[in-house]
């Protein structure tokens, strides 16, 4: 019996001295990735990182002459209807800050402009394309305004 319980103490040690091991390896593998992202992160505050706006490559109007133009352009497959590259690039770079989530972590499907505003400025037509979404429930992406316009009552 005395034997029994001085193998189980044995093995008992031998597993806690293999954990303490382990500890130790896993702390300094840390410390080392952490001096290493250290010294990255330091290079990067003496030239910023400059993000540029994907490059997108105009494709011909997909509606017949006769209907009113509409134009199509896409960039790494981001489709780009009505909207030319730097208010897709700005549209981005809003989304991205204002969400926190990175650029590159973003994925854009498309990007549509408003065809018609009329007597409402942009600022208005964006708050009101939000609202619609939210009160909806349906996402802002699925949604397709043709046109806002102001009422008199």
């Amino acid at each position: 019996m005395p034997e029994t319980l001085l193998v189980a103490v044995a093995g008992i040690l031998v597993v806690i001295a293999e954990l303490a091991v382990i500890t130790v390896i896993i702390l300094g593998i840390s410390k080392i990735l952490r001096s290493i992202e250290g010294k990255l992160t330091d290079k990067g505050a003496e030239a910023p990182e400059t993000v540029s706006a994907p490059v997108v490559t105009p494709v011909a109007p997909a509606a017949p002459a006769a209907a009113p133009a509409v134009s199509y352009g896409t960039a790494n497959g981001i489709q780009l209807i009505d909207v030319d590259e730097p208010t897709a690039a700005v549209v981005m770079a809003l989304v991205s800050d204002q969400s926190g989530i990175p650029l590159e972590r973003l994925a854009f499907k498309s990007i549509k402009g408003i065809t018609e505003l009329v007597d409402v400025d942009e600022r208005t037509a964006a708050t009101i394309m939000a609202i619609v979404s939210n009160e909806s429930g349906i996402p802002l992406n699925r949604l397709n305004f043709k046109s806002i316009k102001k009422v008199e009552e």
